[in-house]
């Protein structure tokens, strides 16, 4: 194509420097051949363009395609997440209705067997979406509704459950050291686990960890929720 139109513009000039031919045939030339390279240098453009969208358009799919795989291993990660917030949320329920004078040793002993201080780190490993997105293309994604969705994921779900699992962490790791500080190192005896549970701060603390932990569910599933919302999306556009 650049060949071609060196060789018009060659024509042109040519046409215009010669004295063979009347003014009018010249001009008349000239204009021909202006608007022949006018045509191949927007026709070049044009297909340059239209290459251009159709790899843009390939490297969308095959990254809403990957995508698909992150998702469900994703929802596999946040559905284990929440299963586990729910048994924590049980047990942690029936700690702050125990009284210690209605506990007798085989009670305790099951109490305290049970009752674990887990922390939650729900990473959600999103590289390719972030390798796609800080390379511009994300905009190549030509369904409004999936692109958007996508964001909504990774840019609003995924840091409120990251958000809210550092909270309840946090008074996890208060829980824990209280347990710990009430420990009889001295005389060497072992910790009363259900008396400081049971205690007024014991109790307090737990509380929190019910109401921080409410908040993290409830992130969870609407996480999962967006999550599978996008999985259907991808499966009718490309699929």
């Amino acid at each position: 194509m650049e060949h071609e139109i060196i060789g018009h513009s060659k024509k042109a000039i040519k046409a215009m420097k010669s004295h063979d031919k009347p003014l009018n045939e010249r001009v008349k030339e000239i204009i021909i051949e202006i608007l022949i390279i006018v045509f191949a240098v927007s026709f070049a453009a044009f297909i340059e363009r239209t290459r251009e969208h159709y790899k843009e358009k390939a490297e969308a799919r095959d990254f809403v395609i990957g995508l698909k795989g992150d998702i469900k291993d994703e929802i596999d990660l946040l559905q284990g997440s929440a299963r586990d917030m729910d048994t924590l949320r049980k047990n942690y329920g029936m700690v702050v209705k125990l009284k210690t004078a209605e506990i007798d040793s085989i009670q305790k002993k099951h109490i305290t067997g049970m009752f674990n201080i887990p922390t939650f780190n729900s990473r959600v490993v999103n590289g390719r979406y972030e390798g796609f997105k800080s390379s511009g293309k994300i905009q190549s994604i030509e369904n409004d509704s999936l692109r958007n969705d996508i964001l909504k994921y990774y840019q609003q779900e995924i840091p409120l459950v990251d958000f809210t699992e550092n909270i309840f962490n946090q008074n996890q790791n208060r829980l824990e050291e209280m347990l710990i500080n009430s420990s009889d190192n001295i005389g060497n005896k072992p910790t009363d686990v259900i008396g400081t549970l049971t205690s007024t701060k014991g109790k307090l603390i737990i509380y929190f960890s019910l109401g921080y932990s409410s908040a993290v569910s409830r992130h969870y599933n609407e996480a999962i929720k967006q999550a599978k919302k996008i999985e259907k999306e991808i499966e009718k556009e490309y699929e």
